[in-house]
């Protein structure tokens, strides 16, 4: 039994190698792993809306330098609608400082993604008429290399991260649907359970290094993790 969406066709990826450009604005040789959210995701309890396959979803979000595994499939929308609501539970508060979203061939990855912050049992309906955290235009990402930060005062006290994906680069006629095959978080974790944060602010990823990457993207993001 085939349970998560299949990949369209065969496509071969590059592992991300090389001096990287993280956040303190300084060139590293390889990834920190201690900036990987990762470790403090309630796995377990991640869920989606309109996803095709239900528990897809749970197989997304993982640690950084598994970004380019295939075995685990996708997460994809219903086939007629490119709406996904994805929610991410912590075991602690986070602060979250950035994202990495590696998404489907052929127009199918997402193009324009809506966080919230601590809003449990947030829908479809809720999220049409809710002021966002914070709001994206996402590239098409075929490694998982461009990083999109967020404005950081606004995700100091994360304890569940909501992701409303509203739309994808267009896919194909035969098929409207939305594949995600990784999303990565970056930010420290700590002990402070409490607070909630809703505000809305609008930023452009910025490009740092790498430029022909980023050229080829067509949007504002900086590489790496």
């Amino acid at each position: 039994t085939n349970l998560f969406c299949p990949l369209p066709g065969s496509i071969f990826f590059m592992s991300h190698n090389g001096p990287f450009r993280c956040e303190c604005g300084q060139l590293h040789d390889e990834y920190d792993e201690s900036n990987d959210l990762f470790q403090f995701v309630n796995n377990e309890g991640i869920t989606c809306l309109n996803e095709s396959i239900p528990g897809s979803c749970k197989r997304v979000v993982r640690p950084y330098s598994q970004r380019l595994d295939t075995v685990v499939g996708e997460l994809c929308s219903d086939e007629d609608d490119p709406e996904l609501m994805l929610h991410i539970p912590f075991t602690v508060a986070v602060k979250l400082s950035s994202f990495v979203v590696l998404g489907g061939v052929g127009g199918a990855a997402p193009a324009h993604v809506r966080a919230f912050i601590n809003r449990e049992g947030l829908d479809f309906s809720d999220a049409g008429s809710a002021t966002p955290a914070q709001e994206w235009d996402l590239a098409e990402d075929l490694l998982g290399v461009l990083e999109y930060p967020t404005q950081r005062s606004k995700f100091q006290n994360v304890n569940s991260l909501t992701l409303h994906f509203t739309e994808n680069h267009g896919g194909s006629a035969d098929e409207m649907a939305t594949r995600i095959r990784y999303i990565g978080l970056k930010g420290i974790g700590t002990q402070n359970r409490r607070g909630i944060v809703d505000a809305v602010y609008e930023l452009r990823p910025v490009p740092t290094s790498n430029d022909a990457l980023y050229q080829e993207a067509g949007n504002s993001a900086q590489p790496g993790m």
